[in-house]
């Protein structure tokens, strides 16, 4: 539940919460996809076998620790020096949805894939949600919607991506809007190179 409700949050944020204001609505908008891809490499600085925790060091120097869960397989094959490459990727989808049905309930799918025994570490996993919200009010000096979702949250959200501008540009209360977000991780370990 609190998965969905974060997943929630992060589609509205992303979707809504990325408006500028377009002047009245003139046409219904058009179905919108954006999307977005972030490519890292993260170096391994050190590993605690015991607490199995992995200090990592980012690109601009950073420090971030992980806690590799008891699933994580092939756990002893990672060492200072390794080099994470992380590829992460979102893409929101918005289009009007029917205003005359009650808002139905949000849909999620999750799904991860792991190395084989074996094989040097690697990880990919995504999650799925859409859901469908109505639209309270836009404030156009702002540059926000408002809007309430199936279970009666209601959020205000500042639109930034163009493309999405367009699209809340033209809304008006009462209309009812899905969002469909995916977000996926993809994760390989290259080990250290030789000296």
């Amino acid at each position: 539940m609190s998965i969905r409700l974060s997943l929630l949050a992060a589609a509205a944020t992303l979707a809504l919460g990325l408006a500028t204001g377009l002047p009245a609505r003139a046409a219904a908008p058009e179905p919108t996809a954006i999307g977005m891809t972030t490519r890292t490499v993260a170096v391994v600085e050190s590993v605690d076998r015991t607490t199995r925790q992995i200090l990592l060091s980012g690109p601009r120097g950073g420090l971030l620790t992980l806690t590799a869960g008891p699933n994580m397989q092939n756990f002893d094959q990672i060492h200072s020096g390794d080099r994470l490459d992380l590829t992460f990727r979102e893409a929101v989808a918005v289009a009007l949805a029917p205003a005359d049905k009650p808002l139905p309930e949000p849909r999620g799918l999750a799904g991860a894939r792991l190395a084989a025994p074996g094989q040097m570490p690697r990880a990919a996993g995504f999650v799925a949600v859409s859901v469908v919200v109505t639209i309270d009010a836009i404030d156009r000096k702002t540059h926000s919607v408002t809007f309430t979702n199936a279970e009666g949250q209601r959020k205000t959200m500042q639109v930034r991506d163009p493309a999405l501008r367009h699209f809340a540009g033209r809304l008006k209360a009462g209309d009812h809007v899905r969002l469909d977000y995916i977000q996926s991780v993809s994760i390989k370990l290259r080990p250290r190179p030789a000296e």
